[in-house]
C-alpha cells in the first residue's frame, strides 16, 4: 500500500467517521432529522415554504432566493427539456461534498473490496479546444487536492481539439493504468463506448490484433460505480458481462438541484441523504408525504428542498420503496414521470416501454415521427444484439391505447431501422447537441417533437456519410 494513499485513508477516516455515525443515527429517526433540516433550510431562505410543488419556472429569473450569495450556476444536461441554470450556494456545495464523503468512506472501509492503491477513473467530459470537465467542482479544494494524484486521467493536464483526439487520450490513459481499482461514471454507456473505441482502434493504441481480455487490461479493477436502475439497467448488465469479476455498484439518485440518495453497503441499496436534502413525496393521489410516511412496495415522485432556495421542487423522479434501513426507506429509481409521447392518445412512457420490452436484451430507441399524414413510431435497434429481427411492434400492441390508435388508423405501423453501434450514435447525437459526454442519460424513448426531428435528420446524415 502506497504511503500517499495510506495518508488519504487516514484523512478520509477522520473526516468521514463522525459523519457516518451521524448519518446512521439520522436513519434511526428520519422524522426528527428531516424536521430539523427543514428548519435550517427555511432559516436560510428568502421565500416562504410553498403550499404546492414547484418547478424551474417558479424560480427562473429570480436573482435572490437565499441569504447566501450564489457561488456559480450549473447548467443542466438538457436531455429532457430546455437547459436550465441552477444556482449553487456554499451550503448546497457542502451537501454534495458530504454526499461524496459518505460514499467514499463507505466504499473504502465498509464494502470489503480491499482498495489498496486508490487509483480511480472519474467521468471526464470533453470541452473541445479547452480542458475537459469533471466532477471535482462539487468538492472542496482540500478534497479535490487529495484526490487528484489518484486520477487515471487528469483533466488539468490535457485538452483535445476533436472528439476523436479526446477518446484517444482517455483510452491511452486507461490502458496505461494497470493498477486501476475504481471507475466512477454516470451512464454505463460512457464506459461501454470507451471500451468499444479501444476495440476498434487496437493497432493505433498499441494492442495486439486479438480479442481483448478486460480482466488482463485492468487486473486490479474492483468496482464500477454507475447508474444501474431504470433505463440504465441493461447497459449495466452488459458491463457486468464484460467484467464479470467486478462489483457494479448502483449510483444513488442525484439531480442537479440536490443529492437525493446514496448507495449504502449495510442497506444493500440506496438510502436517502436525509441529513442534507429535505425530501417529500407525491403519491398516486398527488398527496404530499414525508419521508417517514412512505410505504413498502409503493412508488412516489420526489420533491426536494435545498439550501439554494429551491423549495418543494418537483424533480419528476419516480422511486419505489424496496425496504428499510433502520426506520428510513430504501429507494430504487424507476424513471422520470411527466414525459410521454402522445401522437394519437397512446401516451407511451419510458416506464411502459421498459415493461413491454422487458424480455429483450437488445439496445433500442423509439422515436415519434410526425412528418407523414398518419404519424408513426420509428424503432431504432442495435444490429449487434440477438433478437434484433423480432416483431418490434408486437410489444407495443400489448398497450391498449397504442393498439386502439393503430386499429382506428390514427397511427401507421411502426418502422424498424437496424443500425450498427446504436449506442455510440446516440451518444454522438447528444454530444452534437452540446451535452457533456458524462451527462448523457440513457433513454428508450424521445418524447419532445423537436428533439425527435433533429435525431431523425442526424441519423439520416450519418447513414448518408457512411455510404
Amino acid at each position: 500500500m502506497s504511503l500517499s494513499f495510506s495518508l488519504v485513508k487516514i484523512i478520509l477516516s477522520v473526516l468521514g467517521n463522525r459523519r457516518r455515525q451521524d448519518f446512521i443515527r439520522a436513519c434511526q429517526n428520519p422524522a426528527k432529522t428531516q424536521e430539523e433540516l427543514k428548519n435550517k433550510i427555511l432559516k436560510n431562505s428568502l421565500k416562504a415554504f410553498p403550499d404546492r410543488p414547484t418547478t424551474y419556472l417558479d424560480y427562473e429569473g429570480i436573482t435572490s432566493l437565499t441569504k447566501e450569495a450564489i457561488a456559480f450556476k450549473e447548467t443542466t444536461s438538457g436531455s429532457t427539456g430546455n437547459k436550465k441554470q441552477i444556482p449553487y450556494t456554499k451550503s448546497l456545495l457542502k451537501s454534495f461534498e458530504h454526499m461524496f464523503l459518505l460514499w467514499a468512506h463507505d466504499l473504502i472501509f465498509h464494502t470489503g473490496l480491499g482498495i489498496k492503491k486508490g487509483k480511480f477513473f472519474m467521468s471526464v467530459s470533453p470541452q473541445i479546444g479547452e480542458k475537459p470537465g469533471d466532477d471535482r467542482k462539487y468538492l472542496s479544494p482540500i478534497l479535490s487536492f487529495l484526490l487528484t494524484p489518484f486520477l487515471v486521467s487528469n483533466p488539468d493536464k490535457h485538452k483535445a481539439q476533436t472528439s476523436e483526439e479526446f477518446l484517444m487520450n482517455i483510452s491511452r490513459e486507461l490502458l496505461r493504468a494497470r493498477d486501476l481499482e475504481i471507475i466512477s461514471i454516470w451512464s454505463p454507456t460512457y464506459l461501454l463506448s470507451l471500451m468499444d473505441f479501444i476495440e476498434k482502434n487496437k493497432q493505433q493504441l498499441g494492442l495486439k490484433n486479438e480479442v481483448i481480455h478486460w480482466d488482463r487490461i485492468w487486473p486490479e479493477l474492483k468496482l464500477i460505480s454507475c447508474w444501474t436502475e431504470a433505463q440504465a439497467e441493461k447497459s449495466a448488465g452488459r458491463l457486468k458481462e464484460k467484467l464479470p469479476g467486478v462489483f457494479i455498484q448502483g449510483k444513488g439518485l442525484l439531480s442537479t438541484e440536490a443529492p437525493v440518495t446514496i448507495p449504502w453497503s449495510f442497506a444493500s441499496g440506496n438510502v436517502p441523504l436525509l441529513t442534507e436534502t429535505y425530501l417529500e413525496f407525491l403519491d398516486k393521489d398527488k398527496q404530499i408525504l414525508k419521508l417517514h410516511e412512505l410505504t413498502l412496495g409503493e412508488s412516489y415522485v420526489v420533491l426536494t428542498s435545498q439550501f439554494n432556495g429551491y423549495l418543494r421542487y418537483n424533480t419528476q423522479d419516480e422511486v419505489l420503496v424496496t425496504g428499510f434501513y433502520h426506520h428510513t426507506p430504501i429507494l430504487s429509481f424507476l424513471g422520470r414521470t411527466g414525459q410521454y409521447s402522445d401522437l394519437a392518445g397512446e401516451k407511451l412512457s419510458e416506464s411502459i416501454l421498459k415493461r413491454l420490452y422487458s424480455n429483450t436484451n437488445a439496445s433500442f430507441l423509439i422515436v415519434p415521427d410526425e412528418s407523414h399524414d398518419f404519424p408513426h413510431y420509428v424503432i431504432y435497434v442495435d444490429a449487434a444484439f440477438p433478437g434484433k429481427d423480432m416483431d418490434w411492434e408486437k410489444p407495443l400492441m400489448e398497450n391498449y391505447h397504442y393498439q386502439l390508435a393503430r386499429s382506428l388508423g390514427q397511427l401507421s405501423p411502426a418502422q424498424v431501422i437496424t443500425l450498427p453501434e446504436l449506442n455510440q450514435k446516440i451518444l454522438r447525437f447528444y454530444q452534437n447537441q452540446g451535452m457533456a459526454l458524462g451527462d448523457i442519460k440513457e433513454k428508450l424513448l424521445i418524447t419532445r417533437p423537436l428533439e425527435a426531428q433533429k435525431f431523425k435528420e442526424w441519423i439520416e446524415l450519418e447513414l448518408e456519410s457512411s455510404l
